[in-house]
């Protein structure tokens, strides 16, 4: 049967708790009745896995309440993250009568709790619900990467050189990888023509030639690297490197070069 590869959470994953997958429960929706969810916390994220089936709730300010309809359709599924950082798992299916639009979920339906990691893929079948699926082929991490990029920004570390901005927006764990989200920003009259963006793991000082190391972090792989960013243009893109930690005396230094030009911009975190 046809599985339909899901990616949970935009982002997240499951807390040890969540080992131990339970069966997930069924919500019914049409087109013409409203089933409204209450969860116990507010909501801080919801996302369903089809167009047929439409989940809504107040994104500006926070409440637990949330508003479910479909159109007919294949089944599907629904995520939900609550403030309190609980994670919450449906199956959806349309269903042409609703008995009851009202629908109560206490907080022992949480499949678990989140972190601020990147989720595998999680493998749906019509029949099993829900499985995983942890083979890291470059599909998945091209999945992982466009969840990224939807994603709110927690990072803002910016540069600015001769009218090209290269922003980091977000930093992401996954196992023994880092996930970094760009921004390249072209602010000038003038064509930014890509060369490379590499990024260096280094400690000490540069002037001083006998205490300074740098250490190149290669990327596992690439999401929509920009061959050119056009003026007034921002361009979203995501760098997979292996998991590095950063000690008190190193820093990760990117660096944005331009095709053969000297244009260039230094973009420095700790």
């Amino acid at each position: 049967m046809e599985k339909l590869l899901i990616v949970l959470s935009l982002g997240f994953i499951y807390s040890a708790q969540a080992k131990n997958i339970k069966q997930l429960d069924t919500i019914y929706a049409n087109e013409i009745m409203t089933m409204a969810l209450f969860f116990p916390s507010d909501i801080k994220q919801g996302i369903t896995g089809s167009d047929n089936f439409v989940f809504t709730y107040n994104r500006e300010k926070k409440q637990n309440l949330g508003l479910l309809k479909a159109v007919k359709g294949n089944p599907s599924n629904l995520l939900v993250i609550t403030s309190d950082g609980k994670v919450y798992s449906f199956i959806l299916k349309y269903a042409e009568f609703i008995d009851n639009p009202n629908r109560f979920i206490s907080v022992q339906e949480s499949i678990g709790d989140v972190k601020r990691v990147l989720k595998k893929v999680l493998e749906t079948d019509e029949n099993q619900n829900t499985g995983m699926q942890v083979n890291d082929s470059q599909d998945l991490l091209r999945k992982s990467c466009e969840s990224l990029l939807k994603l709110p920004k927690e990072k803002y570390f910016r540069k600015k050189g001769r009218g090209i901005i290269l922003s980091l927006k977000n930093i992401k764990y996954q196992d023994d990888k880092v996930f970094l989200q760009f921004e390249i920003e072209n602010k000038s009259e003038v064509r930014f023509d890509f060369d490379f963006l590499k990024i260096f793991k280094v400690n000490g000082n540069q002037k001083r030639n006998a205490s300074y190391q740098e250490i190149q972090l290669n990327p596992i792989y690439v999401y929509n690297k920009p061959s050119r960013v056009l003026p007034n243009i921002k361009v979203q893109m995501v760098y997979v490197v292996p998991k590095f930690i950063i000690s008190r005396n190193e820093k990760i230094e990117a660096r944005l070069q331009e095709l053969k030009t000297t244009r260039k911009v230094i973009l420095i975190w700790r």
